[in-house]
Protein backbone atom coordinates (compact mmCIF):
# COMPACT_ATOMS: atom_id res chain seq x y z
CA UNK A 1 0.00 0.00 0.00
CA UNK A 2 1.12 3.25 -0.71
CA UNK A 3 1.75 6.10 1.61
CA UNK A 4 -1.61 7.44 0.23
CA UNK A 5 -3.30 4.56 1.22
CA UNK A 6 -1.55 4.22 4.76
CA UNK A 7 -2.65 7.54 5.74
CA UNK A 8 -6.31 7.24 4.01
CA UNK A 9 -7.38 3.81 4.17
CA UNK A 10 -10.10 2.56 1.80
CA UNK A 11 -13.70 2.74 3.58
CA UNK A 12 -16.97 1.70 1.04
CA UNK A 13 -18.22 4.04 -1.03
CA UNK A 14 -21.42 4.93 0.65
CA UNK A 15 -23.26 8.17 0.52
CA UNK A 16 -25.32 8.22 3.64
CA UNK A 17 -27.83 10.30 3.09
CA UNK A 18 -31.52 10.49 1.08
CA UNK A 19 -30.67 11.57 -2.67
CA UNK A 20 -32.72 15.07 -1.97
CA UNK A 21 -30.75 15.87 0.52
CA UNK A 22 -27.74 15.63 -1.53
CA UNK A 23 -29.24 18.16 -4.30
CA UNK A 24 -30.19 20.61 -1.57
CA UNK A 25 -26.61 20.77 0.00
CA UNK A 26 -25.43 21.25 -3.52
CA UNK A 27 -27.93 23.85 -4.61
CA UNK A 28 -26.36 25.78 -1.38
CA UNK A 29 -22.90 24.87 -2.53
CA UNK A 30 -23.61 26.23 -5.93
CA UNK A 31 -25.33 29.38 -4.80
CA UNK A 32 -22.67 30.29 -2.17
CA UNK A 33 -19.55 29.60 -4.07
CA UNK A 34 -21.13 31.71 -6.83
CA UNK A 35 -21.85 34.53 -4.66
CA UNK A 36 -18.06 34.76 -3.87
CA UNK A 37 -15.98 33.63 -6.95
CA UNK A 38 -18.03 36.01 -9.49
CA UNK A 39 -18.63 39.06 -7.43
CA UNK A 40 -15.31 38.94 -5.58
CA UNK A 41 -13.61 40.61 -8.72
CA UNK A 42 -15.95 43.70 -7.57
CA UNK A 43 -15.22 43.56 -4.25
CA UNK A 44 -11.71 43.80 -4.99
CA UNK A 45 -11.52 46.79 -7.03
CA UNK A 46 -13.85 48.20 -4.44
CA UNK A 47 -11.84 47.75 -1.14
CA UNK A 48 -8.54 47.39 -2.65
CA UNK A 49 -8.38 48.88 -5.71
CA UNK A 50 -7.51 45.91 -7.64
CA UNK A 51 -6.41 46.48 -11.56
CA UNK A 52 -8.00 44.44 -14.42
CA UNK A 53 -4.61 42.34 -14.85
CA UNK A 54 -4.71 41.69 -10.44
CA UNK A 55 -8.17 40.07 -11.11
CA UNK A 56 -7.10 38.29 -13.68
CA UNK A 57 -4.07 36.96 -11.68
CA UNK A 58 -6.05 36.04 -8.78
CA UNK A 59 -8.40 34.36 -11.21
CA UNK A 60 -5.34 32.17 -12.76
CA UNK A 61 -4.64 31.10 -8.63
CA UNK A 62 -7.80 30.45 -8.17
CA UNK A 63 -7.87 27.88 -11.06
CA UNK A 64 -4.56 26.39 -10.65
CA UNK A 65 -5.53 25.82 -6.66
CA UNK A 66 -8.74 24.05 -8.41
CA UNK A 67 -6.54 22.05 -10.79
CA UNK A 68 -5.23 20.69 -7.59
CA UNK A 69 -8.17 20.41 -5.24
CA UNK A 70 -9.95 18.66 -7.34
CA UNK A 71 -7.94 16.17 -8.94
CA UNK A 72 -6.81 14.82 -5.38
CA UNK A 73 -10.38 15.61 -3.89
CA UNK A 74 -11.91 13.28 -5.89
CA UNK A 75 -9.50 10.63 -5.32
CA UNK A 76 -9.71 11.18 -1.43
CA UNK A 77 -13.34 11.02 -1.26
CA UNK A 78 -13.42 7.55 -2.20
CA UNK A 79 -11.25 6.79 0.01
CA UNK A 80 -12.02 8.43 3.12
CA UNK A 81 -15.83 8.56 2.41
CA UNK A 82 -18.04 11.30 0.92
CA UNK A 83 -19.83 12.34 4.24
CA UNK A 84 -16.93 12.55 6.13
CA UNK A 85 -14.90 14.43 3.34
CA UNK A 86 -17.65 17.05 2.79
CA UNK A 87 -18.08 18.13 6.22
CA UNK A 88 -14.52 18.36 6.83
CA UNK A 89 -14.39 21.36 3.73
CA UNK A 90 -17.21 22.59 4.60
CA UNK A 91 -16.36 24.10 8.30
CA UNK A 92 -13.06 24.90 6.20
CA UNK A 93 -14.65 26.85 3.51
CA UNK A 94 -17.07 28.91 6.03
CA UNK A 95 -13.91 29.52 8.31
CA UNK A 96 -11.94 30.68 5.35
CA UNK A 97 -14.57 33.39 4.67
CA UNK A 98 -15.87 34.69 7.86
CA UNK A 99 -12.07 34.96 8.65
CA UNK A 100 -10.75 36.41 5.36
CA UNK A 101 -12.83 39.26 5.30
CA UNK A 102 -11.46 40.94 8.22
CA UNK A 103 -7.72 42.17 7.38
CA UNK A 104 -6.99 44.86 4.88
CA UNK A 105 -3.82 43.63 3.32
CA UNK A 106 -3.34 43.83 -0.05
CA UNK A 107 -2.74 40.24 -0.65
CA UNK A 108 -5.48 39.25 1.63
CA UNK A 109 -7.84 38.25 -1.46
CA UNK A 110 -4.85 35.94 -2.65
CA UNK A 111 -4.84 34.28 0.65
CA UNK A 112 -8.88 33.53 0.62
CA UNK A 113 -8.81 32.40 -2.64
CA UNK A 114 -6.22 29.95 -2.02
CA UNK A 115 -7.61 28.22 1.01
CA UNK A 116 -11.53 28.72 -0.28
CA UNK A 117 -10.37 26.29 -3.25
CA UNK A 118 -8.47 24.23 -1.63
CA UNK A 119 -11.44 23.40 1.02
CA UNK A 120 -14.40 23.85 -2.32
CA UNK A 121 -12.87 22.04 -4.94
CA UNK A 122 -13.29 18.23 -3.54
CA UNK A 123 -16.88 18.93 -2.76
CA UNK A 124 -17.84 18.80 -6.34
CA UNK A 125 -16.59 15.44 -6.95
CA UNK A 126 -17.82 14.19 -3.98
CA UNK A 127 -21.23 15.37 -4.34
CA UNK A 128 -21.13 14.45 -8.06
CA UNK A 129 -20.29 10.82 -6.20
CA UNK A 130 -22.46 10.67 -3.87
CA UNK A 131 -25.50 10.99 -5.76
CA UNK A 132 -24.89 8.31 -8.01
CA UNK A 133 -24.19 5.79 -4.82
CA UNK A 134 -27.31 7.65 -3.06
CA UNK A 135 -30.27 4.72 -3.33
CA UNK A 136 -32.76 5.98 -5.55
CA UNK A 137 -35.37 5.26 -8.74
CA UNK A 138 -33.61 7.71 -10.98
CA UNK A 139 -30.79 6.26 -13.78
CA UNK A 140 -27.50 8.14 -14.09
CA UNK A 141 -28.51 10.22 -16.95
CA UNK A 142 -31.18 12.01 -14.83
CA UNK A 143 -29.40 12.32 -11.48
CA UNK A 144 -26.68 13.92 -13.27
CA UNK A 145 -28.86 15.83 -15.30
CA UNK A 146 -30.55 17.16 -12.25
CA UNK A 147 -27.66 17.89 -10.43
CA UNK A 148 -26.64 20.35 -13.23
CA UNK A 149 -30.10 21.65 -12.92
CA UNK A 150 -29.65 22.27 -9.58
CA UNK A 151 -26.02 23.57 -9.82
CA UNK A 152 -26.88 25.77 -12.59
CA UNK A 153 -29.58 27.34 -11.68
CA UNK A 154 -28.28 28.11 -7.87
CA UNK A 155 -25.28 29.59 -9.14
CA UNK A 156 -27.72 32.00 -11.06
CA UNK A 157 -29.52 32.57 -7.94
CA UNK A 158 -26.23 33.34 -5.79
CA UNK A 159 -24.97 35.52 -8.45
CA UNK A 160 -27.19 37.65 -9.10
CA UNK A 161 -28.40 38.05 -5.35
CA UNK A 162 -25.06 39.07 -4.77
CA UNK A 163 -25.70 42.73 -6.92
CA UNK A 164 -28.56 43.14 -4.09
CA UNK A 165 -25.57 41.95 -1.15
CA UNK A 166 -22.35 43.77 -3.11
CA UNK A 167 -24.92 47.28 -3.16
CA UNK A 168 -26.07 47.34 0.41
CA UNK A 169 -22.26 46.10 2.03
CA UNK A 170 -19.62 45.29 -0.47
CA UNK A 171 -18.05 42.45 2.34
CA UNK A 172 -21.45 41.21 2.40
CA UNK A 173 -20.16 38.60 0.05
CA UNK A 174 -17.76 37.13 1.91
CA UNK A 175 -19.50 36.71 5.30
CA UNK A 176 -23.15 35.90 3.82
CA UNK A 177 -21.22 33.05 1.68
CA UNK A 178 -19.78 31.36 5.21
CA UNK A 179 -22.68 31.40 6.68
CA UNK A 180 -24.31 29.61 3.84
CA UNK A 181 -21.88 27.61 4.21
CA UNK A 182 -21.82 27.05 7.83
CA UNK A 183 -25.62 26.39 7.26
CA UNK A 184 -24.95 23.11 4.71
CA UNK A 185 -22.34 21.76 7.57
CA UNK A 186 -25.38 21.53 9.94
CA UNK A 187 -27.87 19.99 7.21
CA UNK A 188 -24.88 17.59 6.53
CA UNK A 189 -24.69 16.57 10.21
CA UNK A 190 -28.72 16.63 10.68
CA UNK A 191 -30.17 15.18 7.90
CA UNK A 192 -31.75 11.81 8.30
CA UNK A 193 -29.43 8.67 7.54
CA UNK A 194 -30.26 6.75 4.62
CA UNK A 195 -32.05 3.67 5.96
CA UNK A 196 -30.42 2.27 2.21
CA UNK A 197 -34.11 0.67 1.02
CA UNK A 198 -35.00 3.22 -0.69
CA UNK A 199 -33.65 2.01 -4.11
CA UNK A 200 -30.86 1.48 -6.47
CA UNK A 201 -27.48 3.34 -6.70
CA UNK A 202 -27.13 4.85 -9.95
CA UNK A 203 -24.68 2.05 -11.81
CA UNK A 204 -26.85 -0.66 -11.09
CA UNK A 205 -29.76 0.75 -13.47
CA UNK A 206 -29.33 0.09 -17.36
CA UNK A 207 -28.97 3.14 -19.67
CA UNK A 208 -28.39 3.72 -23.07
CA UNK A 209 -24.58 4.46 -22.12
CA UNK A 210 -24.53 0.79 -21.45
CA UNK A 211 -24.24 -0.24 -25.43
CA UNK A 212 -21.34 2.23 -26.29
CA UNK A 213 -17.99 1.09 -26.61
CA UNK A 214 -15.28 1.89 -24.87
CA UNK A 215 -13.01 3.23 -27.32
CA UNK A 216 -16.02 5.82 -28.37
CA UNK A 217 -16.85 6.74 -24.94
CA UNK A 218 -12.97 8.09 -24.34
CA UNK A 219 -13.17 9.86 -26.93
CA UNK A 220 -16.04 11.07 -26.33
CA UNK A 221 -14.66 12.16 -22.79
CA UNK A 222 -11.88 13.99 -23.90
CA UNK A 223 -13.39 16.22 -26.73
CA UNK A 224 -15.74 16.74 -23.68
CA UNK A 225 -12.95 17.61 -21.24
CA UNK A 226 -11.35 19.89 -24.03
CA UNK A 227 -14.60 22.09 -24.73
CA UNK A 228 -15.87 22.14 -21.07
CA UNK A 229 -11.90 23.80 -20.05
CA UNK A 230 -12.25 25.85 -22.83
CA UNK A 231 -15.75 27.13 -21.87
CA UNK A 232 -14.07 28.03 -18.56
CA UNK A 233 -11.18 29.64 -19.65
CA UNK A 234 -13.56 31.83 -21.46
CA UNK A 235 -16.13 32.58 -18.53
CA UNK A 236 -13.03 33.09 -16.02
CA UNK A 237 -11.70 35.50 -18.24
CA UNK A 238 -15.05 37.31 -18.87
CA UNK A 239 -15.90 36.85 -15.07
CA UNK A 240 -12.83 38.79 -14.11
CA UNK A 241 -13.20 41.41 -16.91
CA UNK A 242 -16.59 42.23 -16.41
CA UNK A 243 -15.92 45.36 -14.34
CA UNK A 244 -14.33 46.57 -17.31
CA UNK A 245 -17.59 45.51 -19.66
CA UNK A 246 -19.66 47.11 -17.10
CA UNK A 247 -17.59 50.70 -17.58
CA UNK A 248 -17.86 50.04 -21.62
CA UNK A 249 -21.77 49.82 -20.96
CA UNK A 250 -21.45 52.84 -18.68
CA UNK A 251 -23.50 50.79 -15.93
CA UNK A 252 -22.94 50.66 -12.17
CA UNK A 253 -21.52 47.61 -10.51
CA UNK A 254 -24.83 46.21 -9.28
CA UNK A 255 -26.16 46.16 -12.96
CA UNK A 256 -22.99 45.26 -14.10
CA UNK A 257 -23.73 41.84 -12.17
CA UNK A 258 -27.25 41.13 -13.22
CA UNK A 259 -26.06 41.62 -16.49
CA UNK A 260 -23.31 39.40 -16.89
CA UNK A 261 -25.39 36.92 -15.12
CA UNK A 262 -27.46 36.11 -18.43
CA UNK A 263 -25.36 33.34 -19.20
CA UNK A 264 -25.56 31.64 -15.46
CA UNK A 265 -29.74 31.60 -16.40
CA UNK A 266 -29.27 30.61 -19.96
CA UNK A 267 -26.93 27.78 -18.77
CA UNK A 268 -29.32 26.88 -16.34
CA UNK A 269 -31.86 26.18 -19.71
CA UNK A 270 -29.12 24.46 -21.34
CA UNK A 271 -28.97 21.95 -18.16
CA UNK A 272 -32.68 21.84 -18.00
CA UNK A 273 -32.99 20.96 -22.25
CA UNK A 274 -29.78 18.09 -21.67
CA UNK A 275 -31.58 16.80 -18.33
CA UNK A 276 -35.17 16.18 -20.17
CA UNK A 277 -33.93 15.57 -23.87
CA UNK A 278 -30.76 12.81 -23.97
CA UNK A 279 -30.30 12.63 -27.75
CA UNK A 280 -27.31 14.92 -27.50
CA UNK A 281 -25.64 11.45 -25.72
CA UNK A 282 -22.91 10.92 -28.00
CA UNK A 283 -23.31 12.55 -31.08
CA UNK A 284 -20.29 14.56 -32.51
CA UNK A 285 -22.43 17.27 -33.82
CA UNK A 286 -23.74 18.85 -30.50
CA UNK A 287 -20.31 18.41 -29.01
CA UNK A 288 -18.71 20.33 -31.91
CA UNK A 289 -21.54 23.23 -32.30
CA UNK A 290 -20.61 24.33 -28.47
CA UNK A 291 -17.29 24.10 -28.91
CA UNK A 292 -17.47 26.46 -31.35
CA UNK A 293 -20.48 29.09 -30.94
CA UNK A 294 -19.15 29.73 -27.42
CA UNK A 295 -15.94 31.80 -28.59
CA UNK A 296 -18.61 33.32 -31.19
CA UNK A 297 -20.35 34.77 -28.56
CA UNK A 298 -17.84 35.46 -26.55
CA UNK A 299 -16.49 38.19 -29.43
CA UNK A 300 -19.69 39.78 -29.27
CA UNK A 301 -20.17 39.98 -25.84
CA UNK A 302 -16.00 41.60 -25.61
CA UNK A 303 -16.60 44.03 -27.97
CA UNK A 304 -19.81 45.44 -28.35
CA UNK A 305 -21.30 48.24 -26.77
CA UNK A 306 -24.71 48.09 -27.00
CA UNK A 307 -26.07 46.27 -24.05
CA UNK A 308 -28.98 44.46 -25.89
CA UNK A 309 -25.82 42.43 -28.42
CA UNK A 310 -23.99 41.81 -25.29
CA UNK A 311 -27.01 40.34 -23.56
CA UNK A 312 -28.18 37.59 -26.58
CA UNK A 313 -23.68 36.92 -26.89
CA UNK A 314 -24.04 36.03 -23.17
CA UNK A 315 -27.51 34.14 -23.75
CA UNK A 316 -25.66 31.83 -26.69
CA UNK A 317 -23.02 31.64 -24.60
CA UNK A 318 -24.60 30.20 -21.49
CA UNK A 319 -26.15 27.98 -23.82
CA UNK A 320 -23.12 26.67 -25.62
CA UNK A 321 -21.31 26.48 -22.15
CA UNK A 322 -23.95 24.52 -20.67
CA UNK A 323 -23.87 21.39 -23.26
CA UNK A 324 -20.19 21.39 -23.12
CA UNK A 325 -20.73 20.88 -19.13
CA UNK A 326 -23.14 18.31 -19.52
CA UNK A 327 -21.07 16.08 -21.54
CA UNK A 328 -18.49 16.95 -19.87
CA UNK A 329 -19.78 15.19 -16.32
CA UNK A 330 -22.07 12.59 -18.34
CA UNK A 331 -18.80 11.11 -20.65
CA UNK A 332 -16.82 11.28 -17.63
CA UNK A 333 -18.63 9.39 -15.27
CA UNK A 334 -20.06 6.86 -17.32
CA UNK A 335 -16.65 5.78 -18.60
CA UNK A 336 -14.97 5.55 -15.14
CA UNK A 337 -15.50 3.20 -12.73
CA UNK A 338 -14.01 5.33 -9.75
CA UNK A 339 -16.64 7.82 -9.58
CA UNK A 340 -15.16 10.46 -7.47
CA UNK A 341 -11.75 9.71 -9.16
CA UNK A 342 -13.62 10.31 -12.89
CA UNK A 343 -15.55 13.07 -11.33
CA UNK A 344 -12.05 14.80 -10.09
CA UNK A 345 -10.65 15.01 -13.48
CA UNK A 346 -13.54 16.44 -14.53
CA UNK A 347 -13.94 19.24 -12.44
CA UNK A 348 -10.08 19.38 -12.95
CA UNK A 349 -10.39 20.09 -16.50
CA UNK A 350 -12.05 23.41 -15.07
CA UNK A 351 -9.27 24.55 -13.55
CA UNK A 352 -7.21 24.62 -16.28
CA UNK A 353 -8.97 26.40 -18.00
CA UNK A 354 -9.71 29.14 -15.48
CA UNK A 355 -5.91 28.79 -14.99
CA UNK A 356 -4.43 29.01 -18.18
CA UNK A 357 -6.40 31.48 -19.80
CA UNK A 358 -6.95 34.68 -17.11
CA UNK A 359 -2.80 34.02 -16.82
CA UNK A 360 -1.51 34.36 -20.10
CA UNK A 361 -4.43 37.85 -20.53
CA UNK A 362 -2.89 38.99 -17.51
CA UNK A 363 0.91 38.65 -18.52
CA UNK A 364 -0.55 40.44 -21.80
CA UNK A 365 -2.02 43.48 -19.96
CA UNK A 366 0.78 43.82 -18.26
CA UNK A 367 3.16 44.13 -20.65
CA UNK A 368 1.12 46.74 -22.11
CA UNK A 369 -1.48 45.41 -24.42
CA UNK A 370 -4.31 46.64 -22.05
CA UNK A 371 -7.65 45.51 -21.45
CA UNK A 372 -7.68 44.96 -25.50
CA UNK A 373 -5.25 42.93 -25.23
CA UNK A 374 -6.04 40.79 -22.74
CA UNK A 375 -9.64 40.27 -24.82
CA UNK A 376 -7.86 39.18 -28.13
CA UNK A 377 -5.19 37.00 -26.02
CA UNK A 378 -8.57 34.94 -24.27
CA UNK A 379 -10.25 34.94 -27.92
CA UNK A 380 -7.35 33.47 -29.45
CA UNK A 381 -6.03 30.80 -27.11
CA UNK A 382 -9.36 29.56 -27.48
CA UNK A 383 -9.37 28.85 -30.94
CA UNK A 384 -5.98 27.81 -30.92
CA UNK A 385 -6.62 25.62 -28.32
CA UNK A 386 -9.67 23.87 -30.07
CA UNK A 387 -7.76 23.21 -32.73
CA UNK A 388 -4.94 21.94 -31.09
CA UNK A 389 -7.21 19.74 -29.06
CA UNK A 390 -8.95 18.29 -31.32
CA UNK A 391 -5.88 17.32 -33.55
CA UNK A 392 -5.13 15.36 -30.28
CA UNK A 393 -7.87 13.77 -29.81
CA UNK A 394 -8.40 13.09 -34.02
CA UNK A 395 -4.62 11.43 -34.19
CA UNK A 396 -4.53 9.29 -30.86
CA UNK A 397 -8.35 8.03 -32.13
CA UNK A 398 -6.47 6.93 -35.54
CA UNK A 399 -3.62 5.32 -33.65
CA UNK A 400 -6.40 3.07 -32.09
CA UNK A 401 -6.60 -0.51 -33.79
CA UNK A 402 -9.48 -0.17 -36.11
CA UNK A 403 -11.64 -2.71 -34.17
CA UNK A 404 -11.49 -0.45 -31.07
CA UNK A 405 -12.45 2.82 -33.06
CA UNK A 406 -16.02 4.21 -33.22
CA UNK A 407 -18.40 6.46 -35.06
CA UNK A 408 -21.06 8.55 -34.08
CA UNK A 409 -23.39 11.24 -36.02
Amino acid sequence: MTAYGTLFPMTSRTSHLKLPHYFGIEAANACGACLFLFCIFFWTRDKFGYTDAENLLLTAVHGLTYFFATKYGGKLADRIGYDRLLSRCLLAMAAALLLGWIPTWRFTPFVVMVIYTITLGPTWPTLEAAILHSPGSASMPRRLGLYNVTWGFSDAVGFFSSGFLFGWKPDSILWATGLLHLAQWCWLRLAPRNSGDSGETAMEMPHSGDDVPASVKRRFMHSAWLANGMGFLMLAGFTALAPQVGDGLKLAPSFTIWLTCTHLFARGLAFFICWKWEGWHYRTGWSQGALWLAPAALVVAFFSKEVFCVVSALAVFGLATGLSYSGSLYYSLDYGENKGEHAGLHESMIGIGIFTGPLLAAVVSVLGAGVLGAQVTLVGLVIAGNLAGLGWIMRANRLLPSTQRGASG
